[in-house]
């Protein structure tokens, strides 16, 4: 990590340099040769999109273009659009904390290089500064975690990596700023690569104000930039610690509190400000695994905790479950080579990734509520050799009983032919008959002989376990047939069970909406009468103060007496003699002037109104002397609005008063009811939504308990029936074997010389 400075400084102390936007940034880098001084970047190649030229990725402050130096490496060039006057010492000081890390020490290689360049890129005429990040390889958190839902240790064992990559953030007195899914890359050997460095604080930086807060669905509502420390990646520490072992040890919860179209893992702002409308934390804190709840018991404890209170984060708080115990967590997906699909060992693992399952076949939440499976003693099996069949021992009485009666049945019919007691024409029926007799002799006699006996035994018992296993073999079959479909049954009621949560989320969000726009539907003239009551208030006391006023100017102009209009131009004692005869006495006697205008004349006729409103035309007075007496009247009324009552009597006063006071009193609780009958709509559906949630989560825990149950069972079945196809196979071979020996030492051919010679 280096630091290039260069170029020239903004203009004068303090001022803040305008900076190019993204799209100026784009156009410059069309010619890399022109607005670059790096080498590596003026003879690189900019990553172009298809139509719009380079390719940018635009954030709040910058803009990140893809360079490929010639020398094939490849850099992210981050394009600052927002100035900030401490820029390069911040970034000084960062390159120089993160340079003196001893990476031998750090728990993986989470911290990517970079170079400031002061002097980065010419756009319009003049130099701005940019980052050059080497380019991390990997794949961002969500889309991470997505691929590796169903591979729950490998969950776990990234939440291991990311708590170690955040301990050795705290032990050098480092913190990001920014921690949330779009800056954590996995590299393909499940490591982490910490990226976008803006925010991040060093020692160095002490005393210095944050320049962002951070992602808003990871930070604190209470976070401000004076939480510039330390201690500021603490809360989305946690938060994305939590996120990870709860869908490590349930990886439906990913399903049912993702937001597929959001910017968060499983919690977001809104469950950070308005926990008790949240569906999150009822999840979460109500989860069937201990750990889960704890941990989410504690993140939910932590909203209301200053930033600077946080613990840090522990490995202990975090620790998988099959870590405490020393279990296994290779999480092995596949039958061995060679196994049966339907095999206990294939089952087991395709469960296992198909839900997450353990070892012992049910997932770690259930670890301890379903009961184990014993092991179950196999059925003896027969001998797995056949006896070497030798032959016949030796020669009993029984043999040649069974030799002298198979003798003279042959010769009995010639001595008889012989003997003349049968006729010769006999002979071959009755020689026929003898020797049918003679086999049936011999054959007697073999199955006497304890040989025999033995290999048939043997043969028999044979047959039956090869019937035996014919059936289980079947059964095997049918069983690993039944795990499937609960497996799939499973898998189909939990995604039915994820439709409804989000729909639930759906209906709480649309339903506190509507909510929301019928109270302020309900309270928006209450609200705009309440904010219009000073200026009604107002007008009320000047409209009440208007007659106090109007007789008082009433009373000046009866007190001015209208010869005192002879001190007027044109007017002289004629014209007040005039007015007076026309009924006009005082300034109050006439209110204003009124013209007509004479046909075939350019001259208008003058009138004076009186006070009743009827017209008088007095003569003398034309129009110059009418405009004259309405402007002397006019200023005797000015002069006495001047000096009439500014204020009201205080009982008039105090009247209006209260009277505004008590329709504001009026409009407040109408206002009020309108909230409480809000909130207790809020309330009662939140109630609905949680409950109906909550029912769900229990179906779906029970069912998945029933499911394991039953899998168990089965499972326990399969032990039992296992190896049954091979079994019948060998017991076959063996029962061919012993009847090919038994033919070729104890058949009958062998028997009758046997009894003949004895050998």
């Amino acid at each position: 990590m280096a630091l290039s400075r260069g170029g020239p400084p903004a203009p004068g102390p303090g001022a803040v340099r305008k900076f190019p936007t993204g799209a100026l940034y784009a156009e410059a880098l069309q010619h890399p040769e022109l607005c670059f001084s790096d080498p590596d970047l003026k003879h690189g190649k900019v990553e172009q999109s298809p139509v719009l030229g380079p390719k940018a990725i635009s954030g709040n402050f910058a803009s990140v273009f893809s360079v490929t130096s010639p020398g094939g490496q490849r850099y992210a060039l981050k394009c600052f659009t927002r100035d900030s006057a401490t820029l390069g010492k911040r970034y000084a000081a960062i390159s120089s904390a993160l340079g003196a890390l001893d990476s031998g020490a750090l728990s993986q290689p989470w911290p990517v290089g970079f170079d400031f360049l002061e002097q980065g890129v010419l756009v319009q005429g003049g130099w701005f500064p940019v980052v050059r990040m080497t380019w991390v390889q990997g794949t961002g958190l969500i889309s991470w975690i997505e691929r590796n839902l169903q591979d729950p240790a490998a969950v776990g064992a990234l939440a291991d990596r990311f708590v170690a990559m955040v301990a050795d953030l705290e032990d050098n007195g480092i913190a990001h700023g920014d921690l949330q899914h779009g800056n954590l890359l996995v590299a393909a050997d499940g490591t982490i690569r910490l990226v976008d460095y803006d925010g991040m604080y060093v020692p160095a930086l002490l005393g210095e104000q944050a320049t962002e807060n951070g992602h808003r669905n990871y930070q604190s509502p209470s976070r401000t930039a004076a939480d510039f420390g330390p201690h500021m990646d603490r809360f989305s520490a946690w938060v994305i610690a939590l996120s990870l072992v709860a869908v490590a040890t349930d990886p439906g919860l990913w399903h049912q509190l993702h937001d597929p179209q959001g910017e968060s893992l499983i919690l977001s702002e809104p469950d950070f400000k308005e926990p008790t409308t949240s569906l999150a934390w009822p999840v979460l804190l109500h989860h069937p695994d201990t750990r889960v709840r704890e941990l989410a018991d504690r993140v939910k404890d932590f909203v209301a905790v200053p930033c600077s209170a946080l613990p840090a984060l522990t490995a202990d708080a975090v620790r998988m479950p099959a870590q405490r115990s020393g279990g296994n967590k290779t999480g092995t997906t596949s039958a061995p080579g060679g196994t049966p699909p339907w095999s206990t060992t294939a089952v087991s693992g395709a469960f296992t990734a198909a839900t997450g399952t353990s070892a012992a076949g049910v997932p770690a939440w259930m670890a301890g509520r379903v009961p184990s499976t014993p092991a179950v003693p196999t059925t003896p099996s027969v001998p797995t050799t056949a006896p070497a069949a030798t032959g016949f021992a030796r020669r009993r009485a029984g043999d040649l009983v069974a030799g002298a009666g198979a003798l003279l049945t042959t010769s009995a019919p010639g001595a008889l032919v012989l003997t003349a007691v049968q006729p010769a024409s006999a002979l071959p029926g009755s020689q026929t008959a003898a020797l049918v007799l003679a086999v049936a002799a011999l054959a007697a006699g073999r199955r006497r002989r304890p040989e025999h006996r033995a290999t048939r035994a043997q043969i028999a018992g044979l047959k039956g376990r090869a019937r035996e296993l014919a059936d289980s073999a079947r059964a095997h079959q049918r069983i690993w047939q039944e795990i499937h479909s609960l497996d799939a049954a499973l898998a189909k009621d939990n995604a039915a069970s994820d439709k409804k949560v989000q729909a639930l989320q759906t209906e709480l969000k649309d339903g506190l909406a509507r909510i929301t726009m019928h109270v302020n539907r309900r309270t928006g003239k209450a609200q705009q009468e309440l904010a219009g009551l000073p200026a009604k208030e107002k007008a009320q006391l000047a409209a009440a103060l208007e007659p106090v006023i109007r007789a008082h100017v009433r009373d000046r102009l009866r007190r001015t007496p209208i010869r005192e209009a002879r001190a007027l131009t044109n007017m002289g004692p004629k014209m007040v003699t005039a007015l007076e005869a026309a009924g006009i006495r005082t300034a109050a006697d006439f209110t204003g002037v009124a013209y007509s205008t004479n046909q075939g004349y350019t001259s208008r006729n003058a009138y004076l109104v009186l006070a009743g409103g009827q017209r008088v035309k007095v003569p003398g007075i034309g129009e110059a002397r009418a405009t004259t007496l309405e402007s002397w009247r006019q200023n005797l009324e000015q002069r006495a609005r001047q000096s009439a009552p500014a204020t009201l009597p205080a009982q008039d006063k105090a009247r209006i008063k209260a009277d505004i006071a008590a329709r504001r009193r009026s409009l407040k609780a109408e206002v009020k009811q309108a909230e409480t009958d809000a909130q207790r709509e809020r309330d009662a559906l939140q109630q609905r939504i949680t409950g109906e949630r909550t029912r769900l989560t229990t179906q779906r825990q029970q069912h998945a308990t029933d499911i394991q149950r039953k899998r168990a069972d089965l499972t326990r079945q399969q032990k039992q029936l296992a190896g049954s196809e091979q079994e019948r196979a060998r017991v076959l071979a063996q029962l061919a074997d012993v009847r090919r020996e038994a033919k070729r030492t104890l058949g009958r051919v062998r028997y009758a010389r046997f009894v003949l010679t004895g050998h």
